[in-house]
């Protein structure tokens, strides 16, 4: 083979390499635009987005190929959940406040409308304790919501956490915010309101609040994993897992939704493209996907299934979690890297190597995803996530368009390497 007929068949290796991976790069924006938009409701409770969700990725395991472990794809399991379907209204001095961005109803929130009077407390006139128990004796707080500012707030630490709490019996808080608003989500419910406020939207004179607020707590939701497999062609008893939650934060009222692109449109994607790739380079080992349902209530869907495996948890040599891998500017962070030492350093030497990302980041435990009580039952676990870029994070900013995927095509070498070790 002469020199030319060299460099035109490594350009032509060097094209496919590429063409390759921005498939994947499509498919995963594909991906992430699908499960951000309206239609999927922000992947949680209120119509039926997390449901939808769920259906979505099983008809993508489906046209990928991906086996069922027993009849179907789903494995169900019930919650309780708090909830906002409807009308969600604050007024404050005739000005109409915007849901997700002047302010956000905390999620463990009761139901509630009417008009009430704004108590101001901040560090220079919170009362003592005996101040708090004789106000609250004689219902003070009855009809009112306490406006918590607690800029600088050091001298009357008890007394705050009192308020926090509402420990005085107040219709309800409001917690000033001076950055952004971040959701979450509850599985119980109060029987008072909590709102978090932007300072900017709340004038400090402000002595009146309208509200009216919408809420359901549902005492036994129904959702569900999503697992589908490519099966090993020479050690089919030995697995490798992929995970990552699809679920996210889902509406509050009727017209404010949670995207969740990063979070965690971001790891189903990468989830996916691993499939589409297993699914056509079939691996030695068996390979599960893992799509958990639950995980922004509380890591609830791993936990279901770690409890009620679908196949012996000592059958699994690893498993990678995918989280927040919509960035990658500073690298990737690993959870339990310090755990499993001997796996960290084998993905170090991998990215040295092949120069893919600028830095991977070594973490101990940690309770903070769905890889942790699978960890917790003894089985190998890594959780990945990337760093650096935008800061969108459970917010109504955390869009796909605004998603950069800085490094997921890089992430998607290094973990596709890593198996191979494995």
């Amino acid at each position: 083979m002469n020199l030319l007929s060299k460099i035109l068949v490594f350009c032509i290796v060097v094209a496919c390499c590429k063409q390759s991976f921005a498939q994947n790069l499509t498919y995963a924006k594909q991906v992430v635009d699908t499960l951000t938009s309206p239609y999927f409701a922000g992947r949680g409770v209120v119509e039926d987005g997390e449901a939808k969700a769920a259906q979505y990725i099983a008809e993508e395991f489906k046209k990928l190929g991906l086996s069922t472990i027993g009849t179907s794809y789903f494995q169900s399991f019930s919650y309780p959940i708090n909830t906002f379907p409807g009308a969600i209204e604050v007024q404050l001095e005739n000005k109409n406040l915007l849901a997700g961005i002047d302010f956000l109803v905390e999620p463990n929130s009761c139901k509630m409308q009417g008009d009430f009077q704004l108590i101001w407390y901040n560090e220079s006139n919170v009362p003592t304790l005996k101040q708090l128990k004789k106000l609250s004796n004689q219902r003070f707080f009855e009809n009112k919501f306490i406006v918590i500012d607690n800029i600088g707030a050091k001298s009357k630490t008890n007394e705050f956490n009192l308020l926090k709490i509402n420990a005085v019996g107040a219709s309800g808080i409001i917690f000033l915010e001076e950055n952004k608003l971040t959701h979450h989500l509850s599985t119980s419910v109060t029987d008072f309101v909590t709102l978090r406020v932007m300072r900017t939207a709340l004038n400090s004179f402000a002595k009146n609040i309208s509200i009216k607020i919408d809420q359901q707590f549902l005492p036994n939701y129904t959702s569900q994993n999503v697992i589908g497999l490519v099966k090993g062609t020479k050690y089919p008893d030995s697995v490798l897992v992929f995970s990552a939650h699809y679920d996210h934060l889902g509406k509050m009222g009727k017209n404010i939704y949670f995207p969740g692109a990063n979070d965690n449109a971001s790891g189903v994607a990468m989830m996916l493209n691993l499939a589409e790739h297993y699914s056509k380079n079939v691996p030695e080992k068996t390979i599960v996907f893992m799509a958990f349902g639950a995980e922004e209530s509380g890591i609830i869907g791993s936990q279901f299934y770690t409890e009620n495996p679908l196949f012996p948890l000592k059958n699994i040599n690893f498993l990678i979690n995918l989280d927040l891998l919509g960035t990658g500017d500073d690298g990737i962070q690993v959870v339990n890297g310090s755990v499993f030492q001997a796996h960290f350093n084998k993905l170090v030497e991998i990215n040295n190597q092949k120069k893919l990302l600028k830095e991977i980041k070594i973490r101990g435990k940690a309770a903070n995803s769905d890889h942790y009580w699978f960890s917790e039952k003894g089985v190998p676990a890594f959780f990945i996530y990337t760093l650096g870029g935008i800061k969108a994070y459970h917010d109504i900013d955390d869009k796909a368009a605004t998603l950069p995927l800085t490094e997921f095509e890089d992430c998607f070498r290094l973990l596709n390497l890593f198996v191979s070790e494995l």
